[in-house]
C-alpha cells in the first residue's frame, strides 16, 4: 500500500468518525440537567430561554424578554426547576428549557 492510497484511508476513516460523532452539546445539555437544583428554586410557568450578555447569562421570556441574570449558565439552571432541551449556534448562544413539572 502506497503513502497516498494510506492518507486518503486515514481521511475517510476522520471523516466517519466525525460524521458519527455526537456534538459536544449534547454532552454539555446532560451535564446541565444533571446539576442539583438549589433549595427554593423557582418554576417558570412558560418555556424560557438562556442567553450570554453582560459578562454572565440571563434566564428569560422569549415572549416578554424579562429575565434575571446569573454569573453563570451552571448557576442560572441550579437555581430554576427547567430542562434543557435544546440550543441555538446563534451569535449569543441561547439555551432553550422547559418547566420541570414533579
Amino acid at each position: 500500500m502506497g503513502v497516498a492510497a494510506y492518507n486518503r484511508g486515514s481521511m475517510l476513516i476522520r471523516r466517519q468518525i466525525d460524521d458519527d460523532a455526537r456534538p459536544v452539546q449534547f454532552a454539555m445539555m446532560d451535564e446541565l440537567n444533571a446539576l442539583p437544583k438549589l433549595p427554593g428554586a423557582q418554576t417558570p410557568f412558560v418555556p424560557v430561554q438562556f442567553v450570554a450578555g453582560h459578562g454572565g447569562w440571563w434566564i428569560e421570556c422569549p415572549v416578554t424578554g424579562r429575565g434575571f441574570w446569573y454569573r453563570s449558565l451552571r448557576r442560572a439552571v441550579q437555581s430554576w426547576n427547567v430542562v434543557i432541551t435544546g440550543w441555538s449556534d446563534s451569535e449569543k448562544g441561547t439555551w432553550t428549557a422547559i418547566p420541570l413539572v414533579s
